[in-house]
């Protein structure tokens, strides 16, 4: 289960997502005939784990009267055997709250972020992503699922996921590369 399985784990000094880097760093190397850059995969990983929490939260608070706490919900999910990306989330439990769409929202933006947030933090990954890609990540995971539950496109986000750096890709919709390089406005 996505936090009760992951707590227990890193607390007992082990890395449980370290198979998942490792797997999609070899599937990348064998699409792209070189390998991935060690950030690559520590942050679709960590963007991965977070979209699991984020998205089922995002879409029942919208959708139902549910409010999905990523800690009690009692979340598992299996990855897709090829390209290595969540499928198939499920939930054990979650909470039906009597409140406005805005409040359901608030509740369960503040359940993620609390779960998340301690995730990020004690993420471990062969490369060394900063606090700021981190918790980045967790907001920019958050807005994203809100997005795309709004039917809007992607924001734009304060982490990276390191795409750009395999050959013929390029940065993607939102990514912060892109703001870096737009000129001043006015200019």
């Amino acid at each position: 289960m996505w936090a009760q399985v992951w707590q227990a784990q890193v607390r007992g000094g082990e890395d449980p997502t370290a198979p998942w880097r490792a797997e999609l760093a070899a599937g990348t190397q064998r699409q792209y005939r070189q390998p991935a850059p060690v950030a690559m995969p520590a942050a679709f990983v960590l963007q991965w784990f977070l979209e699991v929490a984020a998205v089922p939260a995002v879409y029942a608070a919208w959708h139902s009267a549910v409010v999905l706490d990523p800690l009690r919900a009692g979340l598992s999910f299996e990855l897709e055997p090829r390209q290595l990306y969540p499928v198939t989330v499920q939930l054990r439990s979650a909470a039906a709250t009597p409140a406005l769409l805005d409040e359901r929202l608030e509740l369960a933006h503040a359940a993620y972020r609390s779960a998340a947030t301690e995730f990020a933090r004690t993420y471990r990954s062969e490369a060394n992503l900063g606090e700021r890609t981190r918790l980045g990540m967790v907001d920019d995971v958050w807005a994203m699922a809100d997005a795309r539950a709004r039917g809007q496109g992607p924001p734009g986000r304060v982490s990276c996921c390191f795409i750009y750096a395999l050959p013929g890709v390029h940065e993607c919709t939102g990514c912060p590369r892109l703001r870096r390089r737009q000129p001043a406005s006015g200019a």
